[in-house]
């Protein structure tokens, strides 16, 4: 099968293949950007926190955590 594109005919093939390629770098270019979204914002909040006292300190002990550990996610703790 074919379909027109433009003033020619293309193949299916050719035009499906061209927009999943795109479609999926859109798609990972969109999660790349949410993802330096999310981690600035949390960061941005943790600091905002600690500038007003809230004391990020591990149960039992436990060294501070970080500032940069909230963006990238070693704040977890069991």
């Amino acid at each position: 099968m074919s379909a027109r594109n433009g003033a020619e005919l293309v193949p299916r093939s050719k035009l499906g293949q061209t927009s999943y390629t795109r479609r999926l770098r859109r798609l990972v270019g969109a999660g790349l950007v949410a993802t330096l979204a999310a981690m600035t914002a949390v960061a941005l909040a943790a600091g905002l926190a600690k500038a007003v006292g809230v004391d990020f300190e591990i149960p039992e002990g436990g060294a501070p955590i970080p500032l940069p550990g909230f963006a990238i996610g070693l704040c977890c703790v069991d």
